[in-house]
């Protein structure tokens, strides 16, 4: 009797921690009007190649996202890389040939962009995007294939965006996307990085996204990107005067405004002893997606610092104080410190934060009505004790009725099936099928034998 109590025990705990676990994807709401496209980030394994500290640099800028899908008829498998600071869809030839398409339609010739063109695009079995609208760059270009995100003008035709074409075609229903990484994503599939919601806000689908804690910025109609000018920005305890904050989700890095670097290397600058000492070089490398020269700085692998500073980003339209740690825009590679904030040579007067602050906090970027939302992080501070609060509750009511349902097993009343979900229904049984007779029966059967 106290094995089969241990082991119903067992069941019922056991039958606990899985609706814990599998409560996250239960709660999500299956609405229409909304794609969640699965992506991951480009490999490049710079911890196995032996780099020069330019290369390494210039290698480690970017860290792509990308997800696949079929083009055309029939169907060419494509990779895509989501690009924030364009609004536009491109793909090169290298990648995709027209002449094996029975779909494809040439519409334009646009000089500076390509050809403008047609075809079918295809997510999954069921969805389709017909009217899928791109330019189409020749071979020699730097242009991989790339589905834009950004900002489109009013005086331009929208119908270029990726998004507007999903809109006009009902497959979504609003000009809204959102990256999910980590504990925010809605599956938690190894094969893949994230997710990248599209036509809904995050709290439309999962109650993990808490809608009251949400806050908006409304992009200025001067910015031509996904920015934010914050009301104050401190390093440390000093006020910067570059308050504008660009995103772009494939930047690896920090690109920070000249001036931030002059403080750093000024003469009571952070860097300055660590350069006076020889500790420090200050170096340079090329980027060959916007042919721009970069500024970098890399340390001796014994170098201590001090003090750790750190960046403070304070928006009041979003109600919060963002902050960045010195200790998480450094990186080791082959016994030599990066500082992962870097500058271009060129007067450039903008931060360009990408996934070392977007992987961090939660964002939503509305593109009908230009704005950018963010959830705060409050709710995700309070998880731990609302799970432990849950455990006690369910737990509690679970002893009750097992506590109920072994007094009624004593009297010998049988109990009440329980309905599990089919997830459930490969919990460890008892085997041991031996049972005691009760010895009042057995003395019945002899007497009635007798």
């Amino acid at each position: 009797m106290l094995q089969n109590k241990k082991t119903s025990f067992s069941l019922l705990l056991f039958q606990i921690i899985l609706c814990f676990k599998m409560a996250k994807s239960f709660g999500l709401r299956d609405l229409k009007g909304h794609l969640l496209l699965f992506f991951k980030y480009e490999e490049k394994d710079l911890e196995n190649k032996v780099l020069s500290e330019e290369n390494y640099m210039e290698e480690l800028m970017f860290k792509e996202l990308y997800s696949t899908f079929n083009l055309g008829i029939p169907n060419q498998n494509l990779k895509f890389h989501y690009d924030m600071n364009n609004y536009e869809t491109y793909i090169s030839e290298e990648f995709y040939f027209t002449k094996r398409s029975t779909t494809y339609k040439l519409l334009e010739k646009n000089d500076s962009k390509g050809f403008l063109s047609r075809e079918l695009l295809d997510f999954s079995e069921n969805i389709k995007l017909q009217n899928f609208t791109f330019f189409l760059k020749p071979k020699k270009s730097i242009y991989i294939n790339s589905i834009g995100l950004n900002l489109y003008s009013n005086n331009i035709n929208n119908s270029l965006s990726f998004l507007s074409s999903l809109k006009k075609s009902n497959l979504i229903q609003q000009k809204v996307f959102s990256y999910l990484f980590g504990d925010e994503s809605f599956s938690d599939s190894k094969a893949y990085d994230g997710q990248l919601l599209l036509g809904y806000y995050p709290h439309d689908i999962s109650p993990d996204f808490d809608d009251e804690g949400l806050q908006f910025y409304s992009v200025k109609d001067k910015f031509k990107k996904w920015s934010i000018e914050f009301d104050t920005v401190k390093y440390n305890d000093d006020e910067l005067a570059n308050k504008i904050v660009e995103y772009d989700i494939n930047l690896n890095l920090v690109i920070g405004p000249n001036k931030f670097r002059k403080k750093l290397t000024s003469d009571f600058g952070f860097f300055k002893e660590f350069i006076d000492n020889k500790k420090c070089k200050e170096n340079y490398f090329i980027n060959k997606k916007d042919n721009e020269t970069y500024i970098f700085y890399s340390f001796d692998n014994d170098i201590q610092f001090k003090e750790v500073p750190k960046l403070f980003f304070y928006s009041k339209e979003l109600n919060e104080t963002f902050k960045i740690s010195f200790a998480d825009l450094f990186i080791r590679y082959r016994n030599r410190y990066y500082f992962k904030v870097i500058f271009k040579k060129k007067p450039f007067n903008n931060w360009v934060l990408g996934q070392i602050f977007l992987n961090n906090y939660k964002f939503v970027f509305d593109l009908e009505e230009r704005k950018i939302g963010y959830y705060k992080t409050y709710s995700k501070e309070n998880h731990p004790i609302i799970v432990l609060i849950c455990f006690a509750v369910f737990g509690l009511i679970f002893l009750i009725g097992y506590c109920k349902g072994y007094s009624y097993k004593v009297a010998n009343k049988p109990i009440a099936p329980v309905n599990i979900r089919k997830e459930y229904e490969q919990a460890p049984i008892d085997n041991n099928n031996n049972k005691k007779e009760n010895p009042k029966k057995i003395k019945d059967k002899k007497e009635k034998k007798e």
